[in-house]
């Protein structure tokens, strides 16, 4: 992704550091500022946001790692100031698959409280266990006041920052479980609760009514964070745009993809194209360029044989260069793709759109019949969205 920095790789999924993240330092920073910290609790705080943000990939691996099993692969996980994204190539199309990909992540922090919950349990017990579960309930409340039961100059400088770090690590992991299934498609409680309407819906419908319900949230996200009512506000209501935006982006995507499974590639093909001879000069496709609609062109060898694709910026390129006797195959590319005549049109939108090709051939029973380029399709999408 633009703008990222690649970490590492682990388990074969990339992990990369969004240049925005280094703001979410700023918090600790200004909060050892304005309360005056000395250099060991500075340190403290960037340790525990740093745990923190483990705590979250974690979270994401739990739905790569999920989806992995179902057959799609994740291309990266991002970490942002606002939490992690676990880029899948795309969502598994079975509605309990959805389910299982989108709840593994919440799991994961319910596994990682348990086992912090244990750990404090062995290192804080007796007497001690008390003063454990009353820094948990300050945290899950929000609430610095009240008198801690137990002195902690009494517990030692190990134990003592034990219970100043563990217990805020319990009570996050809760708060990601808790505010991840707010069914705030596309937040993981709306896609579990998109899931859950597809069995009985269908996949559109779900969508649709999940989008509503995440978009309505996401405005009472937005409100609360405008008008001051949570000391965190600004993230909340930065947190509502995003799901507002990404909720109605991804209404459109599934619509798009049910339009592209209802028509196939013979479809929207266009039988009548130029073939051009690979030992062509390059005066032929520049005269072509400039006197008809054809942006891209497929490439034959002499004796009748597929050898690549032409595309314009190839073409404008020997133009601007004035290279127009040099022979179509110095600018040519070897790799096209060839997609059968009965493919739906989702695979020949992934190929032009995504995948970045300019122009597909079409065949039938091994004959090149049509093509399909970049500029029809982007017609035939004007034509049947709204």
């Amino acid at each position: 992704m633009r703008g990222s920095l690649k970490l590492f790789t682990w388990l074969g999924i990339p992990v990369h550091l969004h240049w925005t993240f280094g703001l979410i330092f700023l918090l600790p920073l200004w909060e050892s500022y304005s309360k005056n910290l000395e250099l060991t609790d500075t340190l403290w705080l960037f340790g525990l946001y740093i745990s923190l943000f483990g705590c979250v990939l974690l979270h994401e691996y739990g739905h790569a790692l999920t989806a992995r099993r179902y057959g799609v692969n994740t291309q990266d996980i991002i970490l942002t100031p606002i939490g992690g994204i676990a880029r899948l190539e795309r969502m598994p199309e079975k509605p309990v698959q959805e389910f299982f990909v989108a709840i593994a992540g919440p799991m994961v922090n319910v596994v990682i409280a348990f086992l912090l919950l244990g750990l404090g349990k062995l290192i804080f017990a007796g007497d001690n266990w008390d003063m454990f579960t009353w820094f948990l309930g300050q945290y899950l409340r929000m609430d610095e006041g009240g008198t801690p039961p137990i002195d902690l100059e009494e517990l030692g400088a190990l134990h003592s920052g034990l219970l100043l770090f563990l217990p805020p690590l319990v009570a996050v992991n809760i708060g990601l479980v808790v505010f991840n299934l707010i069914p705030a498609f596309p937040m993981d409680g709306g896609r579990i609760f998109r899931a859950l309407l597809a069995m009985q819906l269908g996949r559109v419908r779900a969508t649709l009514w999940a989008t509503r319900l995440g978009q309505t949230i996401a405005v009472m996200f937005i409100f609360i964070g405008i008008s001051g009512m949570w000391n965190m506000g600004i993230t909340l209501s930065f947190i509502g745009f995003f799901v507002f935006i990404t909720a109605r982006t991804e209404n459109a995507m599934v619509r798009l993809d049910d339009l592209l499974r209802r028509f196939k590639a013979s479809d929207l093909m266009r039988p009548q194209f130029t073939r051009l001879n690979s030992n062509d000069w390059m005066q032929t496709p520049i005269a072509l360029l400039q006197q008809g609609l054809e942006r891209h062109f497929l490439v034959f060898t002499m004796d009748g044989r597929l050898s690549g694709v032409l595309e314009e910026s190839d073409i404008i390129a020997a133009l601007k260069k004035g290279d127009i006797s040099a022979e179509i195959s110095q600018y040519a590319h070897p790799t096209v793709k060839v997609v059968p005549s009965g493919q739906d049109l989702q695979y020949v939108y992934h190929l032009l759109m995504q995948r970045g090709s300019a122009i597909v051939g079409v065949a039938d029973d091994g004959e090149l019949i049509g093509v399909i380029d970049q500029t029809g399709l982007q017609n035939f999408l004007r034509l049947n969205t709204n």
